[in-house]
């Protein structure tokens, strides 16, 4: 692997790990249609990493306004989030609550979803289930406009909801940040809240898939390390630009973009399946 390809590998990680646009869809495309093999595992660790650095960075004052809670100690400022340590507490359950289907449904269905991704019908078909989620959030915030209430308040059955999206986004093709996202707003959770719901949820996400290939790479030694920093730190890079974009997106209630988006790669996806065929 050359730094050239290792950088390719880190934008694609990078944008599509927090765009509501299915990373591990775009990874199964690639690899079927393109005959791209999957990166070592080690550099695949690597990129999440990278990832996972972003959100820390991107959102180091809502994670500091968490950990203090959790602390006991009251946010240090006018405006943070969350605005109160009962609040930050009941945030840190959240969070927990919603990890577990998951977690539940990667071990007991591991195999079963990785062979989804052998499938480029299956991918093209929950790319389409991507836009219809993006597309339904999207015509409800243009409904309400005065956006909804705090993370806090979203309760049980809500972190249930919210994590059994985030369940459902195994599957390729079936975004991790636009299902997750998109539940929240669905049970009134205000737009930026959502996002940061969702995010603050793909630490241990993201933390979990990385210490598992981890394990799997251990004794496969180790490639050589300027292509995987190279891959790296455009993973960190991209995704801080994805985030901000996001955000910038949700706080102007225009998820449509990425509806359509997911809508034509979907399709094109199952056209393409029918009549060209897999690496």
């Amino acid at each position: 692997m050359n730094v050239a390809y290792a950088a390719v590998l880190g934008l694609v990680q990078g944008l599509t790990e927090f765009l509501p646009v299915s990373s591990s869809g775009h990874l199964a495309l690639f690899q079927n249609f393109l005959g791209l093999s999957e990166p070592m595992l080690f550099f695949d660790v690597m990129l999440h990493v990278g990832t996972l650095l972003a959100v820390f960075v991107y959102f180091r004052s809502e994670i500091t306004g968490v950990a203090l809670a959790a602390a006991g100690r009251a946010p240090g400022a006018p405006g943070a989030w969350p605005a109160t340590v009962a609040d930050g507490r009941k945030i840190i359950l959240w969070i927990l609550i919603a990890s577990v289907p998951a977690g539940a449904v990667g071990l007991a269905l591991g195999d079963a979803v990785e062979s989804a991704f052998g499938s480029v019908a299956a991918v093209g078909g929950l790319l389409l289930v991507t836009g219809a989620f993006l597309l339904a959030a999207d015509a409800k915030t243009r409904r309400n406009p005065t956006d909804g209430a705090p993370a806090a308040m979203m309760g049980l059955a809500g972190a249930l909801i919210i994590g059994s999206a985030q369940a459902f986004a195994l599957l390729p093709g079936v975004s991790r940040s636009g299902a997750t996202i998109c539940a929240a707003i669905f049970i009134g959770v205000a737009r930026r809240d959502a996002a940061r719901f969702s995010f603050l949820m793909a630490i241990p996400a993201i933390a979990g898939a990385a210490v598992l290939h981890l394990k799997d790479a251990a004794g496969t030694g180790l490639p050589p390390m300027l292509p995987v920093l190279a891959g790296a730190a455009v993973a960190f890079i991209s995704g801080l630009i994805a985030l901000k974009w996001l955000i910038a997106v949700l706080t102007r209630g225009r998820l449509l973009w990425f509806s359509i988006y997911c809508f034509a790669i979907g399709a094109a996806a199952i056209v393409l399946s029918q009549v060209l065929p897999a690496r």
